[in-house]
């Protein structure tokens, strides 16, 4: 995926990257934003909440709230923090603007990032194709509400993910069973097996796909 960034005296937004999910049958385009969080007051504290919004036409401040506004739980991280959020089903062939605006604990609000444009690329049969394992980083991290990781699997097969303390102990199951061929996305509510919210702390993430084991680390912060 290509990756779009966003800069402005709030957040900076950019377009990271853009890429394809499924086969091209039915090609449904993704792309990633990703910025730089700022403070809840400056650089100081930790902001409240994310405005992320995107639309076909480009984005002013006047017209930030007629654009479409993104469904997310993300919370932003400590100023500095490098956040990003994927976005998918975007159609071949046409443009989107996306920007976002940042509130503090009291309620105020942010000027509108800088726009970030990508125009969403076609894309032939074989590049469609998803052509080994793959279990990406997750996102945002550290994490306060929930956790993202996006799966890929080249052809049906056994899939086993499990998270794990800084002991060593299994916490949570997030996947285990035969799973399709695709991409898709996986989401951790930050909750133990039990059901219980996990405390602060780093937890090891280990994604086992046939004989690939993949191993990523989520920081929870509450």
């Amino acid at each position: 995926m290509p990756i779009v960034r966003w800069f402005a005296c709030v957040v900076a937004v950019v377009v990271v990257s853009t890429g394809v999910l499924g086969s091209a049958r039915a090609a449904s385009l993704a792309t990633t934003l990703e910025w730089t969080a700022t403070g809840d007051d400056g650089l100081n504290g930790t902001a409240a909440g994310y405005d992320i919004r995107f639309s076909r036409d480009p984005i002013t401040p006047s017209n930030f709230a007629q654009a479409t506004r993104l469904s997310s739980l993300l919370l932003p991280g400590p100023p500095g923090t490098k956040q990003n959020f994927s976005i998918t089903g975007l159609t071949p062939g046409m443009a989107y603007y996306f920007a976002v605006k940042t509130v503090d604990d009291k309620g105020n609000w942010s000027p509108m990032s800088n726009i970030a444009t990508i125009v969403a690329s076609t894309v032939d049969a074989v590049t469609a194709e998803v052509s080994e394992p793959h279990f990406s980083n997750p996102w945002p991290n550290p994490a306060r509400a929930g956790a993202r990781f996006t799966v890929s699997l080249p052809k049906s097969q056994a899939l086993r993910i499990e998270a794990f303390d800084v002991g060593g102990r299994k916490v949570k199951t997030l996947a285990l069973g035969e799973y399709s061929a695709g991409t898709f996305d996986l989401t951790w509510d930050l909750r133990d097996d039990s059901g219980r919210a996990l405390k602060a702390s780093t937890y090891l993430v280990r994604g086992q796909v046939g004989e690939r084991v993949f191993l990523r680390r989520v920081a929870v912060v509450r």
